[in-house]
């Protein structure tokens, strides 16, 4: 049993029907993407967010989290990180699904940078289906058998910067052809003037895929 994450919570303005779940990047803390919901909020009225900080923290100061180490960025090293977090993230989901009587089907997770590796390689291993994801700058880790560990498909879509320094935007092309081939229903967008980050266009991508899943 591992300590149950904890971050900032946005409650919906209306009676909770489902909630929209924040992976914030390496170095970040909860109230980096919390903000996002208080952009969206008004749209989504029955929507809880919640914006739960990584695990490890980061030495990058006090505040600074990360889900996995990121001093080697060598394939192995990366692996064993996202294998480490893997079961926070999993008693996190099923933690809130209790906790708020929210069924699984009604939990929608957006991922940044770090948050989005976390996402792709996780949710889809899990046995209860979520409602979607929305991955914003970031890349699919294939550990060794990734296919065959994969038991939940749901929708999801990508946003990525093409003057990303960070991660290369090619990395969501090729997360996005990879789970087309897995049997997912996937969309991505790419902005040729963006870095590593989140736009306006990337909220309202964002915003309407949420809606589309939500409120249609």
């Amino acid at each position: 049993m591992t300590e149950i994450l904890k971050g900032p919570i946005l409650k919906s303005i209306d009676k909770t029907e489902n909630i929209v779940v924040f992976l914030h990047g390496y170095g970040a803390n909860g109230n980096d993407l919390i903000e996002i919901g208080k952009h969206w909020q008004q749209n989504l009225p029955s929507t809880l967010f919640l914006s739960p900080n990584a695990p490890f923290n980061c030495e990058w100061g006090e505040n600074a989290y990360q889900w996995f180490d990121l001093t080697s960025i060598a394939p192995e090293k990366i692996g064993e990180g996202l294998q480490k977090a893997g079961p926070y993230l999993n008693q996190y989901l099923d933690h809130i699904s209790d906790f708020y009587k929210i069924v699984n089907e009604k939990i929608l997770v957006v991922g940044f940078s770090q948050g989005t590796m976390m996402a792709l390689h996780h949710l889809c291993k899990r046995k209860k289906e979520c409602a979607g994801l929305i991955g914003y700058s970031g890349l699919l880790f294939e550990n060794e058998g990734f296919d065959s560990e994969v038991t939940s498909k749901f929708p999801i879509r990508l946003y990525h910067g093409k003057q990303d320094e960070v991660i290369n935007y090619e990395f969501t092309e090729k997360a996005s052809k990879k789970l087309k081939s897995l049997g997912f229903s996937v969309d991505y967008d790419l902005n040729e003037s963006l870095g590593h980050g989140i736009d306006e266009n990337g909220l309202d991508f964002g915003l309407s895929f949420i809606k589309k899943t939500f409120y249609v």
